[in-house]
C-alpha cells in the first residue's frame, strides 16, 4: 500500500480570511473554488503536492443533502460554531486497490465517490474519495483521495501558488497514543518509531513516517497543552509543523495551531 500525505482539512467559516492571515506571515494561500454539488468552497495553501485546505460552506441546504460525503457531514456539524483542524487525506494512485485491501481486513468503507471543483479560472478538477468508517477514540480516520491527473502535471499547475516549504509533522492530541499509532500503522502500513517525551507539550508521543508529512500521536503525561486541547476540544489533529529556515514562530488561527520551525 503506497500512500502519501495529500492535505489537512482546516474547517473555517470564511476561507477568504485564512488567505489574509497566511499572507500576514508570508505564506501563499488562494481561493480554490467551489464544490457546487456539495455546497462547500475552499482556499488552499500548497507545500509542493501537499496542502492545507481551508474549507467552508456557501450553501447549507446543499451541504445538508451530502450524506455520502463524510467530510461535508463533519463540516456541517461543526460550523459555524467550531473552527479547527478536522481530518487528513492520504493520496494514492490506485484507489480501487486500497478499497479492496481495506475490505479484506474487515474495515468498512464508503465510496469511492467522485468529486469536482471549479476554479476561478474556469478549470474543472476531478478526483475520487474513499471514506473509512472507523474511529480510534474521537479521531476520524483519514480519507483516501486519487486525483485524475499525474503528479508532475499537478505540480506544474500549482507552481505559482507553491510556498516551497515542507510540512514536517502533524500532531494529534489523543487519550491513548500507543493504541492510536498502532492502529493507524497497521491499517495504512506506516513505519512506527519508538515512543518519546515532548517536554514542551508534556506528552508521550509516537511518530509514524508518512511521505509528505509525518504523523505524531501525543497523549498527556501531566497538565499541559495536550491535556488542555483534549479537555476543551476533544481528540484530533491540532498542531501542524512547517519548515521555516529554523526560525520558530507559533500562531493560532481559526482554532488550529501552526508552528514554523
Amino acid at each position: 500500500m503506497k500512500l502519501s500525505f495529500d492535505h489537512l482539512v482546516h474547517i473555517v467559516n470564511r476561507p477568504e480570511d485564512a488567505i489574509e492571515n497566511f499572507a500576514a506571515i508570508g505564506l501563499k494561500a488562494s481561493l480554490g473554488g467551489r464544490h457546487e454539488n456539495w455546497g462547500t468552497y475552499n482556499a488552499l495553501s500548497y507545500f509542493d503536492l501537499c496542502y492545507i485546505e481551508f474549507l467552508g460552506i456557501f450553501d447549507r441546504e446543499k451541504a445538508e443533502k451530502m450524506k455520502e460525503n463524510d467530510l461535508v457531514v463533519q463540516t456541517m456539524k461543526l460550523l459555524p460554531h467550531f473552527e479547527g483542524f478536522s481530518r487528513i487525506a492520504l493520496r494514492t494512485n490506485n484507489i480501487n486497490e486500497i478499497s479492496n485491501l481495506l475490505q479484506s481486513k474487515g474495515i468498512k468503507i464508503k465510496g469511492p465517490i467522485k468529486g469536482e471543483r471549479k476554479r476561478d479560472d474556469g478549470k474543472m478538477l476531478h478526483w475520487e474519495m474513499l471514506f473509512i468508517n472507523e474511529k480510534i477514540g474521537g479521531i476520524p480516520f483519514p480519507f483516501i483521495i486519487q486525483w485524475n491527473i499525474e503528479d508532475d502535471i499537478r505540480r506544474e499547475d500549482i507552481e505559482s501558488m507553491n510556498n516551497h516549504r515542507q510540512l514536517n509533522e502533524l500532531v494529534f492530541a489523543v487519550e491513548n497514543y500507543e493504541k492510536a499509532a498502532a492502529r493507524w500503522s497497521e491499517v495504512f502500513q506506516l513505519k512506527m518509531r519508538k515512543s518519546y517525551k515532548d517536554k514542551k507539550l508534556k506528552a508521550n508521543c509516537i511518530l509514524l513516517e508518512l511521505n509528505g508529512c509525518n504523523l505524531v500521536f501525543a497523549s498527556p503525561y501531566s497538565q499541559g497543552e495536550i491535556s488542555r486541547i483534549i479537555e476543551t476540544k476533544g481528540e484530533g489533529p491540532f498542531l501542524l509543523k512547517i519548515s521555516n529556515n529554523n526560525i520558530v514562530l507559533e500562531k493560532e488561527m481559526f482554532g488550529g495551531y501552526y508552528q514554523f520551525v
